[in-house]
Parts: structure tokens; C-alpha cells; sequence
């Protein structure tokens, strides 16, 4: 199992800290976040503030956190009207960003930019972009807005006259008057003519109507009250094409309703897709040929069509949400600006509907033009007519071209514009909305670009340099903080030239933070590096570094990074009890801002302290596991291992890697290590030699660690641990003369009816030595350890029991002796398999007989996959494949497979069973 470790990387900060908590709060919103704050504009009902919060920073249990995600989607599927179809479309689009946005999140650092900086940032080069994209591709395989305004993005705020006076058209007075349109009638009469004759009920309309128009926010069970499928409603301002007219007729029929709506050849441009100049002009003045004729009547129709009742609640349902959500942000992003202000420089969300624009409309442009030629065809398109200064900028993450490799290149971008960032500073313009903001943001956008690649130009200019001349004169002659900073972590240069940097970079550092990031990498240097390779004043030296840190007014920005190293140097103390609490204050502390992968990184050395000495307790440790993965630490992994694998991977890890004890202090060794050793070195002579009163007075004298579990990740008793080293040394005991076989089991049973306590001591697997005896096929140990009060109906992590290890091991006095025990028959493992379900598959005819006999209906009881036991046993049959992936599973557990003639014989008697 491989375990990612990457560094994480520091950056320049060319400023002081401002180290108010509140306003350096900077972190990316998790997608369950997001995922929340669509649930709100959907108008769904909302959770209690605990378990909000505990959701949107990820800090419920991993079964809660999965729950809840799934209640999330689908009340937002449930709000929207999404059909079947359109909720795995979301689904998979959901999955695509999520992957992306995590990448993006493990490789940025925000620093002290506020979290209206970090939010705005994201929205500008992340989710607006992405969200464009996306739906472009919906609309591009079913159009989304069938019989809505072509020329306007309905679902969006657009500009509008109000009184005279500039202002906004919001989505949901959008809707209201497309319907009211449709309908051929006022607000008022429609309230009239759809309420019955009681006033209440008219006025109720009303006001929800009026209200919708407004900028109040829309009540959903309004509008499946008012919109349900059985309302019936007159559109009299709908245009139907009578099919039994000649095409002239239609034609004709189609100018009259124009007349009759008054319609100019502008608003037909912003209705129907028939845009180009003077084109609408000759269709009205019927100077155009039968085939134009036909396709003006077409886009008549289709705008002026009859919608069902499911497409109004679910135009006046997305509107309302997005209206909800854009009301919202603005109130975070501009606080005091009016949701209808049109004035670019204080509602800057316009700024975000135009980069929507735009992406959506190219995107649309790109699969016109070149649709019929090839997706190559298609992206280049899109990209060539994407502004130039933006295209490697605000547009990076949906490049074609960059597809590999610009979610890499924007958190490097990122991360240096953070780096830039003060703090409560205003929010930087994207786009411009006119000729001269739009000139200013290009200018400052191509310096900005021309400066990182003169940065990146120097840097690699004097990594060259450093390695064919004098280091320290070379570098005494580079004075740009963030240029060193990248060579020291230059991992292709030697560790002198490497060390000589970082003594420049404590030199060049002007600002507190600069020095904190100085002290930061070389306390890496002092505490990551190997062992042998430390000074031997080294723990003075890290002393000193941390001291001072703690003092820096940018103390607060590096909090984090800090107490890790902190952390490390107390382990590389031998403090592990203090080394521990400051790696769960880190953990804590990398909540607060974007540190790339620190928080995984910190995350797995909480673990590793955890359980270096200790039992794995998954409702304990399970926030490391969980933190862990979210942190990018088993991306190297081809599979997620289990919390109990990782638990494994992370023990191992602590003694291997993170534990580096300073020079002179006595290195610990694992304690189970030692009490395994010395209780061995006690027990085995007494073994060898049957002395059975030196067995009985060595369990007596070691009670206490008979009735506990050994200090280490596995948590085995003694009993277990035994039975374990038994099993790795099968073959050894078996070259044992028998005599000496049988002094092991009698000191098993001797111990078993001794001390039984251990018999019900779970692993942290939460296995017990019963069922490690039961798969083996012990049915002698079985039935001694039933008696000496083993509990057959502990499950282990996987929701097994002994009696389904029984099964598996195929041996039938085994199976006997639980199912006469008795023991339960219906356990169900956590994929659903009953005792039943594993005699089939492992074609256990015995157990498949006596199961049947005692609980037939098993025989209809369905697993996860929604299979019975005969079910699935047709499936290894009628999918080779399948039996064959079995087969492998099975190898790799030193167990033989069933053959088909075996699973043939299952079937037989299972299709005997009756209800």
C-alpha cells in the first residue's frame, strides 16, 4: 500500500499579516457546502444548525456525511422536477467537478486572503466557467429552455428599463411574465380566472404573483399548488400551427399573431433564434422563399408553444432557485447593494453572468461552426475565440488543450495571486462590462502573466546557474524572495546548494510572514530529513526556530505548518502524549485557511500517533481516516483501503518514517513489541515441556494482560495473537513432533477455559478468536470455546459471524457445532449475505442442506445486489467471468473454489426450497 507524502509548498507573502481571526478566515467551501447552499435556494427544508455545519465542513461521521448527502441530492433532484435521466446526468457532472474542485483544493494555499476573496476567486475561475461548460453540453444534446426568449438568458439577472430608470430583470418576474405572456392576460385577471369565487383564495394568487415579480422570495409549495397537473389553463397567447393548413396559410396565420402580440422585428431578434441583420425585416415584409417562410413559422411555434404544468413549476422552481442563490451571494460579496442594482462596479455578480455568457455561448458557437467536423474542430474553435488575456487566465480550467494539466497550472496561479492578497481589500474586477474597465483589467491581466513567467524565466535561470558556479555568490546576487524560495525546494539540486538557499532566504525575508515561511522550510529541513543526516545541535537549533515563530505577528497565518513541526520535534523528543495534542491542534488549525495538503498530511501523523501504541478505535480515529481521504493521502492507492488497512499502513509508517528520534535521545521501540517478546521467551519453554503447573501459575501471575488488549493497532488479545502466530506458522508447528503439536493446543485450551474473558475481545477487525478458529475448521476449539462462553454473534467489520467463517472453511463438523450451539440464522454481513447466501456461493452443500432444513426462508432472502441465494448462484454460473474473479479472490486467501458441477448441485436444492 502507498501512501502519498507530499511537501506542501510555501509561498511568497509580500505583506504584513492582519491577524484577526475572523477576517483571515480563508478556506475553499466543500462541496457539500455548495451542495447545501442549493438546497436552501431550491427551497427544500432545512436541517437543524448543528448538523448543517457539522455537513458543510465535513465534519459528521463518514455514514452521516453519506446519509445526508444523498437526502441533499435528492430533495434538490425532487425540487427541480428532474426526471430520472437528467438526475445521473447531474450525477456524473457532480462527480467530474468534485474531482476537480479537490485537486484544486490540495494544490492551493490561500494565505491571508479573506474568504469573500477566496470565494470570488473561485467563482470567477472555477465554478462559473465549469458550470457554463456544462450546461452548454446539456442544451447541446436536449435544449433546456424549449419556448423560452432565445435572445435572453431567462434563468439569469439581465439588464432592463424599470420606470425610465436602469435595473435588473430577475428570473423569477422572467418566468412569471413568459407564462403571463403565453396566457394572453394580466397578472390580475389571471388571479381572477384561475381562483375560485372565494377572495381569499383570488387574493392569495395575487399577492404571489406580484410577490414573484418582486424581488421576495418564491414559496415552492406555492407553486405546486398553484401549478399542479391537474390545473387547467387557457393560453390564449400561444401560437398553434394548424397542421391541416398549406404552409402559405400558416404563414400567414404566423404574421397575424405577430401583429396581434405587436411584435417588432428588435423583440422577434431577442424571442425567436433568427438573428441575423435585416433577416426578421424580409420574413415580415414576406420577401423570402417558402423554405424561410417554413422556418419562421417553426420558431414561432416553438417559442409560442403550450407548456405543460411540469415545465412551469420547473422554470418558476430553477428561477427561484438561482434568484435565491445569486440574492445570497450578493449580500456575502456586496454588502448594502441592492439585488437589482445594473451598476457593474457595486453588483459585481454581473461580472459572473457575463463570463457565463460568454463560455456558454461559445461553447454553443464552437459545436455550430465545426459540429460536423470533428470535437478537435470543436475545442480549437472554442478556444481561439476565447479573449486572449483571459484564455490562459480566467478560463484556464476548461481549456481543452490544458485538460491534463490546468487545474495544476490554475492552483499555481492561484496560489499566487493569494499570496498577493490583502486582506478586506476589494474585490478584484474579472471582467469589464465596458470599453474602459475592460482595457484596465486586460493591462493589469497581461503584466500580471508577463511577471509570473519572467519569475518562472529566473528561476530556472539560476537553478542552471547554481550548479556550475559558487553558490553563495550566485545567490547573493538574487533578491527576489519568492525566486529563492523555489530553489530551496528544487529537489534536482544537491542539499549543500539547497541549504545555502534557504540561509539566503532568511537573509532576503522583509515581511513577518516571509520569515515565518523561511523558518517553516527549514524546520522541514531539520525534522523531515533522515536521521542520520541531523546535526548534532539540531533540537536546539529547531527550539529556536519554533520560539521565535511563536512570537511573529504572522504567528496566526502559519499556525498550522507550525504546530506540525512543533508536533515533530516533541515526538523527536520522545513526548509522544504532548506530540499528539499539538498534531490535533494542527489538524484544527488547518481548517481555517487553503494549506494544499496539509490537512491530509496532518491528518495521517494524528493516526500514526494514535495507534503506534494503541488499539484502532474506528469511532475515535475514523476523522483521521476521513480526513485523510479527503486530504489527497491515497491518491497512489489503485484501491480506497479500509479504516483498518490504513490504521495497519499508518502504525507501520510511524516507526518507519515519522518517528526520528533527536541525537542522544534513546529511540522507544513498539511496547507490544517487547511484552510479546518477553512473554514468549516465558511461555515457550513451558509449552515445550508440558509443564502445566508452570502454565497455570504464568496465566494466574499475568492477569491484568489476559484481560486486555496488547498495545498496538491490531488490538489482539493474548489469545488472539497466539491463535494468529499459530496460523503464520502452520507449517512450522507441523514439522513439530506430535507430542509437541499437542502441548500447543492443550495450552490453548488450558488458556481458553482459564482466563475466557479474552474469548469476546475484538480485534480491530472486531474479529474474536471464534471465528478465526471457525474458518480454520476447528470443530474441537469451536465447540470448547462455545462452552467457555465465546458470544457467536459478535460481527466482525464486514457484518460476519462465526458461523459464516464456519461455512466458508467447508468443514462440516464446524458448521455442526455452531448451528447446534445454537447461534442466530439470519445475521446479514454488510453486503446483505445471510449464513445462506455464503453456503451457496462457497458451494457448501452441507451447510446449504441443514440451513434450508432450519430456516427456509433464508432461501428468499435478498443481498445488497438484490439477489437470493439461487440467484446469485446462477450468476457464477451464467458469467464465466464471474467465477472467475471468485476464483482469484478465493487464491489469494489459500481457499479452493467451487467448481460448477458443485454450484450445479447447490442450485438443485434451492430450487426445492418453498416459501
Amino acid at each position: 500500500m502507498v501512501f502519498s507524502d507530499r511537501k506542501a509548498e510555501l509561498c511568497k507573502d509580500r505583506r504584513f499579516i492582519n491577524t484577526n481571526k475572523e477576517s483571515t478566515m480563508s478556506t475553499f467551501p466543500l462541496t457539500e457546502a455548495i451542495l447545501l447552499e442549493i438546497h436552501q435556494s431550491a427551497g427544500c427544508q432545512s436541517y437543524q444548525t448543528t448538523k448543517k455545519t457539522k455537513f458543510r465542513t465535513g465534519q459528521a461521521s463518514m455514514a452521516s456525511q453519506t446519509a445526508m448527502g444523498q437526502e441533499v441530492l435528492t430533495a434538490i433532484f425532487d425540487a427541480l422536477d428532474m426526471d430520472a435521466a437528467a438526475c445521473a446526468a447531474a450525477l456524473d457532472n457532480l462527480c467530474e467537478f468534485g474531482n476537480a474542485y479537490k485537486y484544486l483544493e490540495l494544490n492551493t494555499w490561500t494565505f491571508a486572503a479573506d474568504q469573500r476573496q477566496v470565494l470570488w476567486t473561485l467563482l470567477g475561475y472555477f465554478y462559473v466557467p465549469g458550470l457554463a461548460r456544462r450546461v452548454a453540453f446539456w442544451n447541446l444534446v436536449k435544449p433546456l429552455d424549449i419556448g423560452m426568449p432565445g435572445g435572453r438568458f431567462w434563468y439569469l439577472p439581465e439588464l432592463s428599463q424599470t420606470d425610465g430608470e436602469p435595473s435588473l430583470y430577475l428570473p423569477v418576474a422572467q418566468v412569471v411574465d413568459w407564462l403571463l405572456d403565453l396566457l394572453g392576460m394580466s397578472l390580475e385577471e389571471f388571479a381572477d380566472k384561475q381562483s375560485d369565487s372565494s377572495s381569499e383564495a383570488r387574493d392569495g394568487l395575487r399577492r404571489s404573483l406580484y410577490n414573484w415579480r418582486k424581488k421576495t422570495t418564491i414559496s415552492t409549495a406555492s407553486v405546486h399548488r398553484y401549478f399542479s397537473d391537474g390545473t387547467v389553463l387557457d393560453f390564449q397567447g400561444a401560437f398553434i400551427v394548424d397542421s391541416g393548413s398549406s404552409p402559405t396559410q400558416q404563414f400567414a396565420d404566423a404574421l397575424s399573431f405577430v401583429v396581434r402580440k405587436k411584435l417588432s422585428a428588435d423583440q422577434l431578434r431577442i424571442e425567436i433564434p433568427m438573428t441575423q441583420p435585416g433577416r426578421i425585416e424580409s420574413v415580415l415584409d414576406g420577401t423570402v422563399d417558402e423554405s424561410e417562410m417554413a422556418a419562421f413559422v417553426a420558431c414561432l411555434a416553438e417559442r409560442y408553444s403550450v407548456p405543460s404544468q411540469h415545465t412551469i413549476r420547473q422554470r418558476l422552481l430553477l428561477a427561484h432557485m438561482i434568484q435565491g442563490g445569486y440574492q445570497r451571494l450578493l449580500k456575502f460579496l456586496c454588502p448594502g447593494i441592492d439585488p437589482r442594482c445594473p451598476v457593474a462596479d457595486q453588483n459585481k455578480l454581473l461580472q459572473l453572468c457575463a463570463i457565463y455568457k460568454l463560455v456558454y455561448n461559445m461553447t454553443i458557437g464552437a459545436r455550430s461552426s465545426c459540429g460536423e467536423q470533428s470535437e478537435q474542430a470543436e475545442n480549437i474553435w472554442f478556444e481561439e475565440h476565447l479573449p486572449p488575456w483571459d484564455k490562459y487566465d480566467l478560463y484556464l480550467s476548461i481549456l481543452p488543450s490544458q485538460r491534463d494539466t490546468g487545474n495544476s497550472a490554475l492552483a499555481q496561479l492561484l496560489t499566487r495571486y493569494f499570496a498577493n492578497s490583502i486582506p478586506g481589500a476589494p474585490l478584484e474586477d474579472h471582467v469589464g462590462l465596458d470599453a474602459q474597465s475592460g482595457v484596465s483589467i486586460m493591462q493589469r491581466k497581461i503584466e500580471r502573466m508577463r511577471e509570473f513567467d519572467e519569475e518562472r524565466r529566473a528561476e530556472l535561470e539560476l537553478v542552471e546557474q547554481l550548479q556550475v558556479t559558487s553558490p553563495w555568490r550566485t545567490l547573493q546576487k538574487q533578491n527576489r524572495y519568492w525566486i529563492v524560495s523555489q530553489v530551496v525546494k528544487h529537489i534536482s539540486l544537491g542539499p549543500k546548494i539547497r541549504h545555502a538557499a534557504l540561509m539566503r532566504l532568511h537573509e532576503i525575508a522583509a515581511t513577518p510572514s516571509e520569515k515565518v515561511q523561511a523558518t517553516l522550510l527549514e524546520l522541514d529541513w531539520h525534522l523531515n530529513s533522515e536521521r542520520g543526516s541531523r546535526q548534532k545541535d539540531v533540537r536546539q537549533r529547531v527550539e529556536a526556530l519554533l520560539d521565535e515563530s511563536q512570537n511573529s505577528p504572522a504567528y496566526e497565518l502559519w499556525e498550522a505548518p507550525l504546530l506540525q513541526y512543533k508536533a515533530k520535534h516533541c515526538l523527536a523528543s520522545n513526548d509522544f502524549g504532548e506530540a499528539g495534542a499539538l498534531f490535533r491542534k494542527a489538524l484544527q488549525a488547518g481548517f481555517e485557511r487553503n494549506y494544499g495538503p496539509l490537512r491530509g498530511e496532518v491528518a495521517r501523523d494524528c493516526f500514526a500517533v494514535e495507534v503506534a501504541n494503541g488499539k484502532l478505535v474506528v469511532n475515535n480515529h475514523e476523522k483521521y481516516y476521513k480526513e485523510m481521504l479527503a486530504g489527497g493521502g491515497m491518491e497512489e492507492c489503485d484501491q480506497v483501503p479500509s479504516i483498518e488497512e490504513t490504521a495497519r499502513w499508518v502504525s507501520t509508517y510511524f516507526w518507519s518514517t515519522l518517528y526520528k528520534p533527536y541525537p542522544g535521545v534513546v529511540a522507544q521501540k513498539p511496547r507490544a513489541r517487547s511484552q510479546v517478546r518477553k512473554m514468549l521467551e516465558e511461555l515457550m519453554p513451558l509449552v515445550l515441556s508440558d509443564d502445566q503447573e508452570g502454565l497455570l501459575a504464568w496465566i494466574k501471575s499475568n492477569r491484568p494482560l489476559l484481560k486486555s488488549h496488547l498495545p498496538d493497532v491490531d488490538g489482539n488479545s493474548v489469545l488472539m495473537m497466539l491463535i494468529k502466530m499459530g496460523s503464520r506458522l502452520d507449517q512450522a508447528l507441523h514439522m513439530l513432533p506430535s507430542k509437541m503439536q499437542e502441548n500447543w493446543r492443550q495450552f490453548l485450551f488450558l488458556l481458553i477455559q482459564e482466563s475466557p474473558s479474552q474469548l469476546n475481545i475484538v480485534d480491530l477487525k472486531s474479529q474474536t478468536p471464534l471465528m478465526l478458529i471457525a474458518e480454520k475448521g476447528d470443530a474441537e476449539l469451536v465447540r470448547i470455546m462455545l462452552k467457555a462462553g465465546a458470544n457467536p454473534e459478535v460481527q466482525d467489520c464486514q457484518g460476519m459471524t462465526a458461523l459464516h467463517s464456519a461455512i466458508k472453511s467447508q468443514v462440516k463438523g464446524c458448521v455442526d457445532v455452531l448451528l447446534d450451539n445454537p447461534c442466530r440464522l439470519d445475521t446479514l454481513t454488510n453486503d446483505g449475505q445471510s449464513p445462506l447466501h455464503t453456503a451457496a456461493w462457497t458451494g457448501n452443500l452441507h451447510a446449504v442442506k441443514r440451513l434450508l432444513l432450519m430456516a427456509p426462508k433464508l432461501a428468499w432472502q435478498r443481498n445488497s445486489q438484490n439477489m437470493t441465494p439461487l440467484e446469485r448462484v446462477e450468476y457464477l454460473i451464467e458469467v464465466p467471468q464471474a467465477l472467475q474473479i471468485l476464483s482469484r479472490e478465493l487464491q489469494t486467501q489459500g481457499r479452493r473454489c467451487p467448481t460448477k458441477a458443485e454450484l450445479l448441485e447447490v442450485v438443485t436444492l434451492l430450487e426445492k426450497a418453498e416459501p
